[in-house]
């Protein structure tokens, strides 16, 4: 029985000490896995750093990325003659290096006798007595209430063989004339309607051809889709505003 005591005591002996060994190399693996394990969580996880959105660059508006063009070298040595449109013109000063021979009521006809506000001599005497290398003709406004359109365009072409005459070398742009505004039109005041002013441009459109001088189709850098002069562009329905004198300007620029 001792025998036996002895022999088992000593196999839990046996078994105490191996179950000792095979668990410290387990436990030593614990250990160390769970040293990393604590390392990577003590280390706070790098946040990364947002990117800086770029701001927005603002896209230029279209006045921006088109400055407005002031370049009126075109315009030298130039005169200007016609009704109270070019009165307007010159008053507002956008071009500045030539002569204006304007005024109020001037038509075809008596632009022979009559004279400028400051003038002494008849206008178109006072035109052909200098040498202008352009001339720009603005009428037609006060002859639309005239009974004979021919007559009109008569006397138009008298003006171009005068200025040709004292200048052979002279180039001549004959202008349009402007929409005006539905109420205006309407109105039919004297005979100026849209209806009256579009004839009288083909009028004038066919002149120009015949007698070989530049029509510069004005009409066109106003006009709305309905024909009429856009609200708001005009004091009283006929005359430009500055804006739109502005914008008269430019198309002379691209166009002469």
């Amino acid at each position: 029985m001792r025998f036996y005591k002895a022999k088992i005591l000593f196999l839990l002996a046996a078994a105490c000490l191996l179950l000792t060994a095979c668990q410290s190399p387990a436990d030593s693996s614990s250990s160390s896995t769970s040293s990393v394990s604590s390392e990577t969580s003590s280390q706070a996880t790098p946040t990364p750093e947002a990117t800086a959105t770029p701001a927005p660059t603002e896209e230029p508006s279209s006045s921006e990325t088109k400055s407005e063009n002031t370049d009126n070298s075109c315009f030298e040595n130039s005169a200007f003659v016609g009704n109270s449109m070019l009165e307007d013109l010159d008053m507002y000063g956008i071009i500045d290096n030539a002569d204006f021979y304007a005024k109020t009521g001037l038509t075809v006809t008596n632009v022979f006798t009559e004279t400028t506000v400051d003038g002494t001599a008849p206008i178109m005497e006072e035109v052909t007595s200098k040498k202008y290398d352009k001339v720009f003709l603005m009428f037609g406004l006060n002859e639309l209430g005239w009974s004979y359109s021919d007559v009109f365009v008569e006397d138009y072409a008298k003006i171009i063989d005068t200025l040709r005459e004292s200048n052979p070398d002279v180039e001549i742009y004959v202008q349009s004339l402007f929409p005006v505004s539905k109420e205006r039109s309407d109105k039919n005041l004297y005979g100026v309607t849209n209806e009256k002013i579009e004839e009288y441009n083909e009028l004038l459109k066919t002149m120009a051809k015949e007698k070989n001088v530049t029509y510069v189709d004005v009409h066109a850098s106003m006009v709305t889709e309905d024909g009429t002069l856009p609200d708001g562009a005009s004091p009283d329905g006929v005359h430009p505003n500055m804006d739109y004198c502005k914008t008269w300007v430019q198309y002379l620029r691209d166009h002469c």
